[in-house]
């Protein structure tokens, strides 16, 4: 475990807890139906209904799992985040431990979830063998909201000098990749450096699709599904044209793949554990 980020995750994430989730898109309500639709589908791929949310912070799976899980616990590292956690709502049991050396009996879940995680760990080898040892043969890990290596190399290859001739959509995404730890800074008075320390996934690049897969079949999973996900613009379509004209450029992306998977964002993985 690398106690520098993780000093700096509970930092981060202490000082941003009161605007998180006004601030992140992700809690937007067309990517919660997404990402319930996803919880759906794990629920029903797995061999039970007891599942465990690593990084759980204000709770965003562990909401969306409710009424789709009988037993739902969720681990992080930040008190703060995990205060804001709703445990009424269902059979729900926090654990303020690592992701790296969890609270846990060998075979413990039907399933592990981690959104918006993978890239605040520093090791990810030992994220997978941790996983791996907690769930149940048939088990799968759900892992989404992963920044795309292809993506981040993409926009960060942009010279900067050449900005002004860019659409404003690239333009937009292409100020995310190099200068969130400032948006940062300005909004929550985080240190950049500080912010970036916590991202180490981020900081290296973003994580390599294929580097993922190998690494958890090494790491005690049998298989690995990669997916990608939120294409470039894809939120300023859906605000500012249409659901429906989104859903045709996505369609349109996927068909080319595997040639448009530098264009999408983020990264979402099902990692199996042999039955």
């Amino acid at each position: 475990m690398n106690k520098p980020v993780l000093d700096a995750n509970v930092e981060v994430h202490t000082r941003m807890v009161e605007r998180y989730e006004a601030e992140e898109p992700h809690f937007r309500p067309e990517n919660q139906d997404k990402v319930r639709g996803r919880l759906k589908a794990l629920r029903a791929r797995v061999p039970g209904g007891k599942l465990l949310d690593v990084g759980c912070g204000t709770g965003f799976i562990i909401h969306l799992a409710v009424g789709l899980f009988d037993e739902i616990h969720g681990v992080d590292i930040t008190p703060a985040m995990m205060q804001r956690v709703k445990t009424d709502q269902g059979n729900i049991t926090l654990h303020q431990s690592t992701a790296e050396a969890m609270p846990f009996a060998d075979a413990s879940f039907d399933a592990v979830t981690a959104y918006s995680f993978v890239d605040h760990v520093a090791d990810q080898a030992a994220l997978l063998r941790e996983v791996a040892r907690v769930l149940r043969p048939g088990g799968v890990f759900y892992a989404d909201l992963v920044p795309s290596r292809p993506f981040w190399a993409a926009l960060s290859g942009l010279p900067a000098e050449d900005e002004r001739q860019l659409s404003d959509i690239v333009r937009r995404e292409a100020t995310m990749v190099r200068e969130n730890d400032k948006k940062a800074e300005r909004l929550f008075g985080i240190p950049a450096e500080l912010f970036r320390r916590a991202e180490p996934g981020k900081e290296s690049g973003g994580v390599d699709p294929s580097a993922f897969r190998e690494t958890a079949l090494r790491c005690g999973f049998a298989r690995c599904e990669v997916s990608f996900d939120w294409f470039l613009g894809q939120g300023a379509v859906m605000h500012g044209q249409s659901l429906a004209d989104a859903a045709v450029v996505e369609a349109y992306l996927r068909r080319v793949a595997p040639l448009g998977d530098h264009l999408f964002k983020y990264l979402y993985f099902h990692a199996v554990k042999a039955a």
